[in-house]
């Protein structure tokens, strides 16, 4: 009984089978060995795929692992435990980055997890980088464990809950989509995609019964998860409310309370970077770039065929299990709707809802915000325990042992048809377990089916590319050093690659216009690619930009650009690093005061400004800010630019001819 005199809820068993009772007898209990044994052997098989895919001499490294998305998260990371360890804000002014921008604020909003992960890893002596990689490793670790737990809480006994752990392992693996996330750095979508049903478990275990520890730990699990992700609460919010509004009218007053104050310890563990987010939210621009899906990806999905890979990713498309999962969910929720089970309506709206954002989010203003693909993710596995029920019911219940022989045919032909694209699958991502291809010289290597850019073939063994972690290109670290020996701080470098630019971004302190090229802040406007890719704009066009933007660099990587052809006597060629990239120098007057003379050094936070004329406005060629200041005595404005919404940022005369700029914190 609660205080207030309401009974608790006792657990809901469910309706044991019928046919399940009747052969129990006939089965012999396993012996006691055997589960921890298939426990062992599924920890041993997840490790031994973890350490393939994430090689050990390249996670335990002070060297942070990048390489696409990879670095453009380094440089959020990097930005944000600079700002905590020296002004306790988890967000800064980052004039190293698209001349300037607020860094830790929207852009971010699926890195918080990682930025605190490392930040207190960092105060506890591990390393920046190594911190940075063990959150990839726990990525991987957490996989069948959650999945496993979140069965049992969902009352699964221990088998089955095995039984969707091994599944879930394997999408993480051996389906596209989950292996194409965490191999190109989504990593944080990636964990959003499983981990969900951990909390979703925790509170079906409490409104059915569940101790105080179960909502000590759905707070948690579920703050953990918005930090992880922020669209958790997409996954989450019809499948909770359902099981809320359900058990509404027989939980106790306590129960209640304890669920409100799991809501308000969610809101209130993301509120810092929430509240940040809102104010910079009129800095926004549109984000419907990627993972654009309809229906048609649905067939193409089915059939395994790669159709857009800014829409599934670049890999080819391995989706058997997935399939098979769907078909298996759906024969479990029929059967628990015939036995009244009160878990098909958490799971069965939680799958629909997120296969109906992913299919048909592409057609919706609002979820194309979203990249509605992605929800293909949580779709999987929201499909495991109701496939792993299904299946352990059928085998206790004996339906395979005593078949018609029709149907053993039939069974047979599926169980072959299976198993082919299981492999098939699994292969796809160790195809060093094939034998090379039998090749002459004067053959012709076709493409594998995935984009070049990213799956190169060996030309010596035809062989596709691996999708397993490397280190970053040797190139790479060249390039940085070149800046870090001849970029004296004078003026900005132009980033061609968008990977390149958010290496530099992080590894140098160079100011860098380039990076992730659909980031959706006012900000990137300061990016010329983003304006143009070839950035063939008009000469006059392009001198104005150089100047607007004191651009004294540029690093080229793609070939053929436009802006090498077409104004090629705006620079003046300096080197080339091989394989890709070309270094220039602008011919254009350089200096970050549009107005005015005098020496800027800009830092994090922070912009000094020397030897000015205190008669004169100074203008200086930096995004404006609300929350930046001028000390000593003197004011800052916007500065209207026709091009870049964001303004640059005007100190009015009279003024001190040396003063600085600094991040304040503080809103008007």
């Amino acid at each position: 009984m609660t205080p207030s005199g309401t009974p608790d809820i006792v657990p809901i068993v469910p309706v044991e089978d019928p046919i399940q009772i009747q052969t129990a007898s006939a089965v012999p209990p396993p012996r006691s060995f055997l589960f921890p044994l298939a426990v062992a052997l599924l920890a041993v098989a997840q490790l031994a795929l973890t350490f393939y895919y994430e090689r050990p001499w390249i996670l335990f490294t002070d060297e942070p692992h990048g390489w696409l998305d990879y670095d453009t998260h380094i440089e959020q990371v990097w930005r944000v435990t600079e700002a905590l360890d020296g002004w306790g804000e988890a967000w800064a002014y980052d004039p190293y980055l698209l001349a300037g921008q607020p860094n830790g604020t929207i852009f971010d909003a699926d890195n918080k997890a990682w930025e605190l992960w490392v930040f207190a890893l960092w105060k506890l002596g591990v390393p920046r980088g190594m911190g940075f990689n063990l959150f990839i490793l726990l990525a991987h670790l957490m996989v069948p464990w959650v999945v496993f737990s979140s069965a049992r809480l969902f009352g699964s006994d221990k088998w089955t809950a095995l039984l969707a752990a091994a599944l879930g392992t394997w999408l993480w693996y051996f389906d596209s989509f989950p292996h194409w996330c965490w191999w190109v750095g989504m990593i944080a979508w990636d964990i959003a995609g499983y981990f969900f049903l951990l909390p979703l478990a925790l509170l079906y275990r409490y409104v059915h019964g569940g101790k105080w520890w179960h909502l000590v730990l759905l707070a948690l699990t579920l703050s953990a998860g918005h930090l992880v992700h922020p669209y958790t609460f997409v996954i989450l919010v019809l499948p909770m409310l359902a099981i809320y509004v359900r058990s509404f009218r027989t939980l106790g007053p306590l129960r209640h309370v304890g669920i409100l104050a799991a809501a308000l310890c969610v809101i209130a563990t993301n509120a810092y970077w929430l509240i940040a987010a809102l104010r910079h939210w009129h800095y926004i621009l549109n984000s419907a770039f990627y993972c654009q899906s309809t229906l048609t990806f649905l067939l193409t999905d089915y059939l395994g065929l790669l159709k857009e890979p800014l829409v599934t990713g670049v890999l080819m498309n391995r989706t058997t299990l997935r399939f098979a999962l769907l078909l298996a969910a759906i024969a479990g929720f029929y059967a628990w709707r015939k036995d009244k089970d009160d878990r098909l309506l958490p799971l069965a709206l939680g799958t629909g809802f997120m296969l109906v954002v992913a299919y048909m989010g592409g057609y919706s203003l609002v979820l194309s915000q979203i990249q509605p693909y992605r929800a293909v993710l949580p779709a999987m596995y929201f499909t495991l325990i109701p496939a792993a029920e299904l299946v352990t019911r059928l085998v206790r219940a004996g339906t395979f042992k005593s078949p018609p022989f029709a149907v053993r045919v039939l069974l047979a032909i599926g169980l072959v048809a299976l198993c082919a694209g299981l492999v098939r699958d699994a292969l796809y991502f160790l195809p060093n377990a094939l034998p090379d291809p039998n090749l002459t010289e004067d053959d012709e290597l076709a493409n594998t089916g995935v984009n070049p850019d990213f799956a190169v073939v060996d030309g010596s063994k035809g062989r596709q590319m691996e999708f397993r972690h490397a280190p970053a290109f040797e190139d790479f670290g060249q390039v940085a050093d070149w800046l870090k020996k001849n970029d004296k701080g004078t003026g900005r470098v132009l980033v061609e690659w968008w990977i390149l630019g958010e290496h530099l971004a992080w590894r140098t302190q160079s100011q860098i216009l380039g990076g992730f090229l659909e980031i959706n802040l006012q900000h990137s406007a300061a990016n010329l690619f983003r304006r143009d890719k070839g950035g063939d704009i008009g000469k006059e066009a392009l001198q104005k930009y150089f100047e607007d933007y004191a651009v004294e660099w540029i690093i080229l990587s793609r070939p053929n650009l436009a802006i090498e052809k077409k104004y090629g006597d705006l620079l003046e060629p300096i080197g080339y690093i091989p394989p890709l990239n070309r270094i220039y120098k602008t011919k254009v007057k350089v200096s970050f005061l549009a107005q005015n003379e005098g020496t800027v050094k800009a830092s994090l936070n922070r912009i000094e400004v020397k030897g000015t004329d205190p008669t004169m406005d100074a203008v200086l060629r930096y995004h404006f800010h609300e929350t930046l200041v001028c000390e000593p005595h003197c004011t800052l404005v916007k500065e209207p630019m026709k091009d870049d919404p964001v303004g640059f940022i005007r100190v009015p005369a009279p003024h001190p001819s040396d003063f600085v700029i600094e991040n304040s914190y503080v809103w008007p």
